[in-house]
């Protein structure tokens, strides 16, 4: 039963990322407070059928987090059959719990997760199954991979382009008052 469940899942999601939000070329930052995913280390899987899509298996928080879209526009809700929808957002949770940013290169597979649609997963409210889209271009970095440069070539790692993981590390510390970064590279491999 709970195959068949997360299977219809993963064709809801299929089809939801289809219609997914867009992140635009020079997006606004929102400072959200509500349910959200969390992806930043999230590991995904091209979904069947479709390789410019991902499945990713994300953790749900509450609290502060940030959109590159209006927070309403990303507001959890739940249907009258009782599915939890939530959104991926970022937030510095999990570089503050020591997760280490590991830098990948262009080529190289990746999710891009921010504001795409999310099910939380009935069986287990902490975790989201998540639709997003891959993206095979630019430097990209994931706090997921466990600063292993190997995983970078096979995991489909949900992350984002150095530019925006920068930016939107800067805009959660300057918005939550934080000094210090929270958020550390992985070291550099020995060659």
């Amino acid at each position: 039963m709970r195959s068949m469940t997360l299977g219809f899942g993963l064709v809801i999601l299929g089809l939801a990322a289809a219609f997914s939000l867009a992140r635009p070329a020079a997006a606004k930052n929102y400072l959200c407070n509500q349910q959200f995913a969390l992806c930043t280390s999230a590991p995904c899987v091209p979904q069947p059928g479709n390789p410019n899509v991902s499945i990713c298996v994300c953790d749900v928080q509450e609290g502060p987090n940030l959109a590159t879209v209006e927070c309403d526009t990303v507001k959890p809700s739940t249907d009258a059959d009782g599915v939890r929808t939530v959104y991926s957002q970022f937030a510095l949770t999990q570089f503050a719990q020591g997760k280490k940013a590991l830098k990948c290169e262009s080529g190289t597979p990746w999710s891009q997760c921010l504001n795409k649609i999310c099910t939380v997963d009935p069986a287990n409210p902490d975790k989201a199954i998540c639709a997003c889209d891959v993206v095979r271009t630019g430097e990209w970095q994931t706090a997921g991979g466990d600063c292993d440069t190997a995983t970078c070539k096979t995991a489909y790692w949900s992350g984002a382009l150095l530019a925006d993981s920068r930016n939107n590390a800067e805009f959660m510390m300057e918005q939550l008052k934080i000094t210090k970064s929270q958020a550390e590279a992985c070291p550099v491999p020995k060659q």
